[in-house]
């Protein structure tokens, strides 16, 4: 009997405590207290260079203080150059990235008053925006349950996953992803939280366009995700016929991101045009192909180019410069984005093969040949850090990387996505049809991210092009399990399936 009392009681405190957490609260406490630990606490985790910061670097004035080779790929740097004077440098990338850098650099010389730039003082910002952004997420995916451990589930997975340190790690480095996670946390946070609580304002929609601009703006791979937010957008001026202000600011931001993202493809240097145009045929349209020759000609190139066949723009050994006038005239101008989609539209099982080796790449959140440590660990060349990697551990190793499964789990999404969005309709119920398009919005990022990255630049570098497809499922998956809550809570309460 007394057992049965002290059973009891646990259940009692146990649930007394459960149903005082503040789960928003928690959920963004716990990704600052667990990106402090990772980001910040020696040992300090961040990402090695593969070779792309000196775009970003050199546009905004930062330099290596000690170039060797063990910083490429194998170890993490934290602290950096910042140059006193002109900067002789080519401005090599256009991209909203710069604007993190230029405010960490500021507040850097703010409180150290020197020209050492300790790269975490980007990484907090980053991690602040995340943790906004899993703030609202929380808020919004456990508004309806009322079985605090469904909360509880939806939060400590939440966490789970995107503080894991293959998504942490990036915030101290200058690659575009860091941005990516953040900004799309956020204003994917943003929006379904202004469609949970109606909260359609006008400082809402500029925080969330502004996010959304930071995001698409990192890099000319994600300029067409604008179009995608113009719909967004578009689609909101629609549904919100009562709000005539929010309507026609709604349509003018869809104008914006139109003409934004037509802008900033074009603003891509010729430099990065070879480099793509190069890796699209090279290592996508001639990759393990046994008739290269035929090939070139249907895009009237000379057969002779073959012998750049999977080979990468950035080998330090080249068959050929890849700067070399003739290759440009006789190799680069004779191919387009225009050329390379009817190439694919006509063969496909050309698309079909480079498909299945980037959705074979689409479940590694952290790259596999990148370091995550300082050399003064001692710690071997390339070491990851698995502090908190269960998540990204689980993607690699157990989910199978292959078409068919990314079929069969786009298949199952699809199918729930489009069932809810039907009812949503007969039931006129416009809160779940604008969830439905949102979450469809978030799904078409990774699925054009894949389809881009395959088409612009083949296998080349593709677990971090196809990186997006990684958080837009994870985030699918999120959501998901909150409808499956959501509706255990309306059974318990005798009500209908949503």
């Amino acid at each position: 009997m007394n057992n049965i009392k002290k059973i009891d009681l646990f259940k009692h405190k146990y649930n007394y405590i459960l149903s005082n957490i503040n789960y928003p609260l928690f959920a963004c406490s716990l990704v600052l207290i667990i990106g402090i630990l990772t980001l910040f606490i020696y040992p300090i985790i961040g990402m090695a260079d593969n070779g792309e910061f000196y775009k970003v670097m050199n546009r905004n004035d930062v330099y290596y203080l000690h170039k060797n080779t063990d910083m490429f790929l194998g170890y993490f740097v934290k602290n950096y150059g910042i140059y006193k004077y002109n900067n002789e440098h080519v401005n090599l990338l256009i991209s909203t990235q710069s604007i993190f850098i230029k405010i960490a650099i500021f507040l850097d010389k703010l409180f150290t008053k020197d020209h050492i730039f300790d790269i975490r003082f980007m990484a907090i910002m980053f991690l602040i925006i995340e943790a906004i952004g899993i703030y609202l997420l929380i808020k919004t995916l456990t508004n309806k349950l009322n079985n605090y451990k469904y909360k509880l589930i939806i939060t400590l997975i939440t966490i789970l996953i995107f503080c894991d340190t293959g998504y942490l790690a990036y915030y101290n480095s200058f690659y575009g992803e860091s941005v990516n996670i953040c900004c799309f946390l956020f204003s994917v946070g943003l929006l379904i939280y202004m469609i949970e609580f109606n909260k359609f304002t006008w400082y809402n929609l500029i925080l969330f366009s502004t996010s959304s601009l930071l995001f698409c703006g990192t890099k000319q791979q994600l300029a067409p995700v604008g179009i995608l937010i113009s719909l967004v957008f578009f689609i909101i001026g629609i549904y919100l016929k009562k709000k005539k202000i929010i309507r026609i600011l709604s349509f003018i931001l869809s104008i914006i991101f139109i003409i934004s993202s037509v802008l900033f493809y074009k603003l891509l240097t010729e430099d990065f045009k070879y480099t793509d145009i190069y890796h699209s045929m090279n290592r996508g349209i001639l990759l393990n192909e046994n008739d290269p020759d035929k090939i070139l000609e249907e895009f009237n190139i000379n057969p002779q180019y073959s012998l750049l066949q999977e080979t990468d723009f950035f080998e330090e050994i080249k068959l050929l410069d890849p700067y070399k006038e003739s290759l440009i005239k006789d190799y680069y101008e004779k191919i387009s984005l225009g050329q390379i989609l009817k190439y694919y539209v006509i063969h496909p099982t050309a698309l079909m093969k480079v498909l299945k080796i980037s959705f074979s790449n689409g479940y590694y959140i952290r790259p596999k040949v990148i370091g995550n440590y300082e050399k003064d660990t001692n710690k071997v060349f390339g070491a990851k850090s698995y502090f908190f990697g269960l998540w990204s551990t689980f993607k690699e190793k157990i989910i199978p990387h292959n078409i068919l499964f990314t079929l069969l789990t786009i298949g199952f999404y699809l199918y729930i996505s489009i069932s809810r969005f039907l009812r949503s309709i007969k039931n006129s119920d416009k809160k779940i049809q604008l969830k439905e398009i949102t979450y469809f919005y978030v799904f078409l990022v990774g699925l054009s991210q894949v389809v881009i990255s395959v088409i612009g630049a083949g296998d080349a570098d593709l677990s971090k092009h196809v990186f997006m497809y990684n958080m837009t499922f994870d985030l699918i998956l999120i959501y998901i399990l909150s409808l499956i809550f959501e509706n255990k809570t309306i059974k318990s309460q005798g009500g209908f399936k949503v």
